[in-house]
């Protein structure tokens, strides 16, 4: 497979931590920003209410954060004349056993339900939807364990629910399968310091880009059960013990990607139609709070599918599909354009927005040692103008590099 190997994700010799810091705060500010102005209604990214009442420490950060992006997205929507800036920290719904977040398909008359945890189902979707938050199925269970359902209301053809789509693990694709072919992804070279924290502690092999826990890799493992001798090992041993479907076999010259159960839903519901809705369902007792990451926010809101709540933390490795994925019930007649066309749009939002948020990051709002790499990742973007995937494969680039949004917003703005 070609990749993109340099250093930096967008430069020769640069940073990719700070890099991605830029991506992803450009990619928040554009999104906050392109919402309050075409809406003018505020919007709010939320922290986990156990959180909240848990780490004041934590929170007090959260809004703080959350204060730097509305300062930002104000200064640009009042130079612009648009909109008042309106960015809030709230907290998302409460966890219960089976609560949900949803997908609002406004375009059809969908809003969200009432409460997380009594959504208003088909009969049969309320059957699945039952055996699903009570784990009568077989699903991934783990860390982030939240399961992708799609309940159909359609009256004639097919009225069956879908589900359970948990996150599963896929590689990135190789050039040449895809139409429109995706810009290159990018892969730290070898040398790169980023490969010293993916060595294996007694092995002395690299644990493969993307991998989620991968920079743990120098780390006795933790925990027994796995048969690991690492931390990075071993998460991915209770990935595997918790029923996570890991699609191809990652390598050394490959890129682990993980596709959410949310994302999977949503092309599911584009293929059965209008009378149907995506949701995903909070499974296990290991991630509790009730809230989409950045990375599938944007790609819901692209979709047309905006969540219910925002949360700041990891996405870490996320990518959509690129080819029908079916662990339960058959492929639809039109699945492969569905992917297509949905990715389609998800990269010219994903344009519009990074293009958006790195106009805001001005020399009076981003940090002097983000500034170089500021200016880096907008040349990169007017260097490769003509190609229409370039900001979507710069926001998955971004989040191989492992951390939080909250921490990477932080870090970026003033």
């Amino acid at each position: 497979m070609l990749f993109r190997s340099t250093k930096g994700i967008v430069t020769k010799d640069g940073d990719p931590a700070v890099e991605a810091d830029v991506v992803m705060t450009a990619a928040a500010l554009g999104f906050a920003g392109s919402y309050i102005a075409t809406t003018k209604n505020p919007i709010q990214f939320d922290i986990d209410p156990l959180v909240a009442e848990s780490d004041r420490e934590w929170t007090s950060l959260f809004k703080a954060t959350v204060q730097k992006l509305d300062a930002t997205v104000g200064a640009y929507l009042k130079r612009k004349g648009i909109a008042p800036s309106n960015v809030n920290a709230g907290t998302s719904p409460g966890y219960s056993e089976g609560a949900i977040i949803m997908g609002v398909y406004k375009l059809a008359g969908k809003a969200a339900p009432q409460s997380v945890s009594a959504p208003e189902l088909s009969e049969k979707g309320k059957a699945l939807w039952e055996q699903i938050s009570k784990n009568d199925v077989n699903q991934y269970t783990g860390r982030g364990a939240y399961t992708g359902f799609v309940d159909n209301k359609n009256t004639v053809g097919d009225t069956d629910p879908v589900g359970p789509r948990s996150t599963a693990r896929f590689v990135a694709p190789a050039p040449g399968l895809l139409e429109p072919d995706p810009h290159p992804r990018w892969l730290p070279p070898l040398d790169s310091p980023l490969w010293n924290v993916r060595k294996r502690k007694v092995e002395g092999t690299y644990v493969p880009w993307g991998m989620i826990g991968g920079e743990k890799a120098g780390i006795g493992s933790s925990g027994t059960g796995t048969g690991a001798t690492n931390e990075a090992d071993h998460v991915t041993g209770c990935m595997h013990n918790g029923g996570m479907v890991f699609n191809g076999d990652v390598t050394s010259n490959d890129i682990a990607t993980y596709t959410h159960g949310m994302i999977q839903a949503i092309y599911k519901a584009y293929v059965l139609g209008p009378n149907c809705e995506p949701y995903e369902i909070a499974v296990g007792n290991v991630t509790k709070k009730m809230a989409s990451c950045l990375p599938c926010t944007l790609f819901m809101s692209a979709t047309g599918y905006p969540p219910t709540s925002i949360h700041l933390g990891r996405g870490e490795s996320w990518a959509p599909l690129y080819q029908p994925y079916n662990p339960n019930g058959p492929t639809g007649e039109h699945e492969l354009a569905v992917i297509r066309d949905l990715n389609n749009a998800w990269y010219e939002k994903c344009l519009e927005w990074l293009e958006m948020g790195l106009e805001m990051l001005d020399d009076r709002h981003i940090t002097d040692d983000h500034k170089a790499s500021r200016d880096a990742v907008s040349q990169y973007l007017s260097t490769n103008s003509k190609d229409k995937t370039v900001a979507g494969v710069l926001i998955l680039d971004a989040v191989t590099v492992h951390e939080g949004e909250m921490e990477r917003i932080g870090r970026t703005l003033k």
